[in-house]
């Protein structure tokens, strides 16, 4: 069997797995060792290439999931401790073996292990000519399996207790049909995530910036001067069992009894095994540092910023190491102090800078160096090249802000839509900043204020400018040494009001007068279309009283008429029913009279809201 050949490169992804790769002659079969718990992704992944001669690639074989000592004792070959040959005896009842003890042979069937005899165990063996044969094991030098089913179950009975003492590693057998020069073997395997820290060391206006990748070495073995890459990319990847056996549920046919069959459940199919990514070429770091770091190639491929040292790289079995990626100084450099509207009083104090590098900064965390002084930490974000970067790394206590702020709302504009006004208030929201500075020289303090669509903020007084990085407004205010700093910002943004015509107020429309937000021309005449609606809803009103009026009367008439049929014509019987003749006439007359006002109300009504919806489109056309 083939040495199998060491690995030579380490391929680190940020999501949790990790390409090996091993390289190296082989001569024949090869053995891999993996974890258990690896075995998921190393056969969605394991790939085996001859780069030199004339071998091919056979079977993989790998040890099943299942537990051995439960396999061997199915087959009855699970032998107790200290017991192993007595054990191994028990298991060949019925099989033929030779037993040797010094010169003399015993060959025959076992028939078992007798062991009557204090401190005495004797092996009974039926021989060909059908008699008994008693052995003393305590003589027995060699004991030879005759026949072919034995010694393959003694073969299996060392492979499976192999298995069992190997705890938590499965055995992996590539066969190699022949020989090569070279032969690839590569897979992925779940690892630690690689991560960066950041050191940032200013001085003056000048500022370098070294990255040390830390790396966990992910495989059950020393890795001997290896070449690693580091990559930020995050290709697919997810967990599919490939390892343990998956049985499909068959239908179950009982013959006695005629019952319909169930159709199998056809087996799901599995997810198909993501492909490897590109694998990474890159990597890129103080004075000690420079040199190591040097030695490290970056390269973009897209998706991907690799980290790829080329000086080999060690790593213990279990172990991890910092390696320098990248030391460089960087462009743009600023300190500021930055409050936002609402923090605790003291601003941060924040290095601003370009990430000029040349490298994608991963996420981590930054030690911030001043003046070979440690001066504070802060959080690195994921940082494309060329994009800026801002580090609160402290808090500077001799300089306190505040902020007070007033909100106010003015009409700027109304104007007249075909199915409602609308109207256009200004909102208006002034912050009072003010800036307290202890320190005996100037500062500048930038007063960060949420940037909103839409909302534009104007300097007034004490301000020195306003810029904006997208999210915030950045208010510059200038304090002096031991003064005190009051700057004012304007806030303002518009809101629209949809107001239906219908639910003006003669208030709303003084407003709006007082306010020159619509002249008196046009005021004058929205009150005439009020005023008419006005009026068509009192004709209205009056006329849905005239015709409740009218449905009691209607009432009294039915009652009226339901007596008239019981009443006769003579006597005082007569005399009522004519009073009730002349009463139901009545009736009649008044629910004639209030027929011809209830419609002349409506026809008044429907000719008031028509004249007001002509006056206002003949004023919103006009407007």
């Amino acid at each position: 069997m083939s040495t199998r050949p060491a690995v030579d490169r380490l391929v680190m992804y940020k999501h949790g797995v990790a390409y090996v790769s091993r390289s190296g002659p082989v001569d024949g079969d090869l053995e891999l060792t993996f974890r258990r718990d690896d075995m998921k992704d190393v056969l969605k992944s394991l790939t085996v290439d001859i780069t030199g001669g004339q071998a091919s690639v056979g079977t993989i074989a790998f040890d099943t999931p299942s537990d051995p000592r439960t396999e061997l004792a199915g087959r009855n070959l699970l032998l107790e401790p200290g017991g192993a040959l007595l054990g191994l005896i028990e298991a060949l009842r019925g099989r033929v073996v030779e037993v040797r003890c010094g010169d003399r042979r015993h060959r025959g069937e076992v028939v078992g292990v007798d062991e009557s005899g204090e401190n005495r165990r004797l092996l009974v063996l039926r021989t060909e000519a059908g008699a008994v044969s008693l052995v003393d094991l305590a003589e027995t030098d060699r004991v030879d399996l005759v026949e072919d089913p034995s010694r393959a179950d003694l073969a299996y009975l060392i492979d499976r207790s192999r298995a069992a003492t190997a705890g938590q590693d499965c055995q992996v057998a590539v066969q190699i049909r022949g020989s090569a020069q070279q032969a690839r073997v590569s897979y992925i395997v779940p690892a630690p995530m690689w991560r960066v820290s950041y050191r940032l060391v200013r001085d003056g206006d000048g500022l370098v910036l070294a990255a040390m990748g830390i790396v966990h070495n992910p495989v059950d073995e020393d890795l001997t001067d290896i070449s690693l890459t580091l990559t930020t990319g995050q290709p697919i990847s997810f967990d599919i069992d490939l390892y343990h056996g998956r049985k499909v549920r068959r239908a179950v046919v009982e013959e006695p009894e005629r019952v319909a069959v169930p159709k199998a459940t056809r087996a799901g199919g599995a997810m198909p095994a993501p492909a490897l990514a590109g694998m990474p070429m890159a990597a890129g770091s103080f004075d000690a540092y420079a040199e190591a770091a040097a030695d490290v190639e970056t390269s973009d491929s897209g998706e991907h910023f690799e980290y790829r040292l080329t000086s080999p790289v060690s790593l213990k079995r279990g172990g991890a190491a910092m390696v320098p990626l990248a030391v460089t100084p960087v462009d743009g450099v600023r300190r500021e102090l930055v409050w936002r509207e609402g923090a605790p009083p003291a601003p941060d104090v924040m290095l601003a800078f370009t990430n000029s590098t040349g490298v994608v900064l991963e996420e981590g965390p930054a030690v911030i160096y001043e003046q070979d002084s440690y001066a504070g930490e802060a959080m690195v974000p994921f940082t494309a090249r060329d994009a800026k970067v801002r580090l609160a790394f402290a808090k500077d206590l001799a300089v306190r802000c505040r902020s007070k702020s007033t909100a106010d709302r003015v009409t700027a504009r109304v104007r007249l839509g075909t199915d409602a006004v609308v109207e256009e208030q200004r909102f208006e929201k002034r912050y009072i900043l003010r800036a307290e500075n202890d320190h005996d020289e100037a500062v500048d303090v930038i007063v960060e204020l949420l940037r909103v669509r839409e909302h534009t903020v104007t300097p007034l007084d004490g301000v020195v400018d306003i810029d904006t990085d997208g999210r915030w407004h950045r208010v510059r205010v200038s304090v002096p040494g031991h003064h005190t700093v009051d700057a004012t910002v304007l806030e303002t943004w518009p809101v629209y009001t949809e107001i239906d015509y219908r639910q003006l107020s003669p208030r709303q429309l003084e407003q709006w007068l007082a306010g020159r937000s619509l002249d008196a021309a046009t005021i004058d005449e929205l009150s005439g279309v009020l005023q008419r609606w006005e009026h068509a809803d009192r004709l209205d009103a009056e006329r849905e009283r005239l015709e409740a009026g009218r449905t009691d009367d209607y009432a009294a008439q039915s009652r009226i008429a339901e007596q008239l049929k019981v009443l006769g014509s003579d006597g005082p019987e007569g005399e009522l029913r004519r009073r009730q003749v002349e009463q139901l006439e009545q009736l009649q007359n008044r629910v004639n009279a209030l027929d011809t006002q209830i419609r002349s109300l409506r026809q008044d009504a429907d000719a008031a809201r028509m004249a007001a919806s002509d006056e206002l489109r003949r004023l919103i056309g006009a407007g």
